[in-house]
């Protein structure tokens, strides 16, 4: 009888570790904040400055204004699993992008949101100031980065679609469709949590925005 109840219990944990791996592979999450008011605080969002809903002009739907110097990440306690496909849009509005010093995004080992990261984890910084600098890594993987090119000046003032395909250690990254890097970004059963950081510095009125958060297992 302690046999049975022995070999029951193991099944019913390995059910439940099933189905918790299943969930998390087959994760769907959209967010375009469409539900939330102009300058509402969106509770999907969490950060160690201001997070605030806005709708820059001359474009469709509602977007997050990323504040100099703050981090915003998804406000949820649950890590994103070993294989999935990221995807958000940038809005950079600016008389010119060399207004906009670098912004950074990625995925890191925790969801605190206590302080400004910049390059941090598994990281892709656009530098703006530079017009035409992508560079990807993770020092805690390599102390080398990838310097990439990609012509950020022609993404001044339209939407910037990105998309982060992770598998494993690996991540592939893609700016409008073009692909920037395959690389091995992470550690082994690393903990992956969003996270996308403001420039330290925008000029002449510049700001950048994001929306249309899109992720799904893969």
């Amino acid at each position: 009888m302690k046999k049975y109840f022995f070999i029951i219990g193991l099944f019913m944990i390995f059910s439940s570790l099933s189905i918790f791996q299943a969930s998390a592979q087959n994760i769907d999450f959209n967010e375009d904040f469409s539900k939330y008011e102009i300058g509402a605080t969106p509770s999907s969002i969490k950060t160690n400055g201001a997070a605030t809903i806005a709708r820059p002009a001359g474009q469709q739907g509602k977007w997050l204004l990323l504040q100099d110097n703050i981090t915003y990440k998804l406000n949820s306690s649950v890590s994103l699993p070993m294989s999935f496909t990221f995807e958000f849009d940038i809005l950079a509005q600016a008389e010119q992008i060399k207004d906009i010093s670098p912004i950074s995004f990625g995925f890191v080992k925790d969801n605190a949101a206590r302080e400004y990261i910049s390059n941090g984890g598994a990281f892709v910084q656009l530098h703006y100031y530079d017009a035409d600098a992508v560079n990807i890594g993770n020092y805690d993987v390599s102390k080398e980065e990838a310097n990439t090119k990609f012509d950020l000046s022609a993404t001044a003032n339209r939407p910037l679609h990105v998309k982060l395909v992770v598998s494993g250690n690996q991540m592939a990254v893609y700016l409008d469709n073009t692909k920037l890097a395959d690389t091995m970004l992470f550690q082994p059963q690393a903990a992956r949590y969003f996270y996308i950081s403001g420039p330290f510095e925008t000029k002449q009125d510049a700001k950048v925005y994001v929306s249309n958060f899109k992720i799904a297992g893969s």
